[in-house]
């Protein structure tokens, strides 16, 4: 069993280093509140500690999204083989980045900082 756990925090950290890895992103505080957000659903916010209600949402895919407050992106959605996860591209500090958010129980947000354009979230296969 403390093998089985050993292995798992692991990975949990890799992903964790993956994720604070990119110079502009950070992860929301811990009393961040996403649960205007509704299952099924990737929702935006427009600040980057989700904050109040989600600017956007949607079932489908987001584009061309513009906030100068800095931006949470977070896929609410449920397990759906092919199409339960968000491959996102935003622009911030100058940098084109690219992520993919698993539906929850494994990552599934990421916060910017700053002016940040979201290019595109798009409904996808397993990262």
């Amino acid at each position: 069993m403390k093998a089985r756990f050993r292995k798992r925090a692991g990975m949990g950290a890799a992903a964790l280093l993956m994720t604070v890895g990119t110079a502009v992103a950070s992860a929301p505080p811990a009393s961040a509140d996403v649960s205007d957000c509704p299952r099924e659903y990737v929702c935006v916010w427009d600040n980057d500690v989700a904050w109040g209600q989600p600017r956007w949402k949607s079932t489908g895919n987001l584009y061309n999204l513009y906030s100068e407050h800095g931006m949470v992106i977070v896929n609410n959605g449920v397990h759906f083989p092919g199409a339960d996860h968000i491959r996102f591209n935003v622009t911030s500090g100058g940098q084109n980045l690219q992520g993919c958010l698993h539906y929850p129980n494994d990552p599934n947000r990421d916060s910017f900082i700053g002016a940040v354009t979201l290019n595109s979230a798009v409904w996808g296969p397993e990262c």
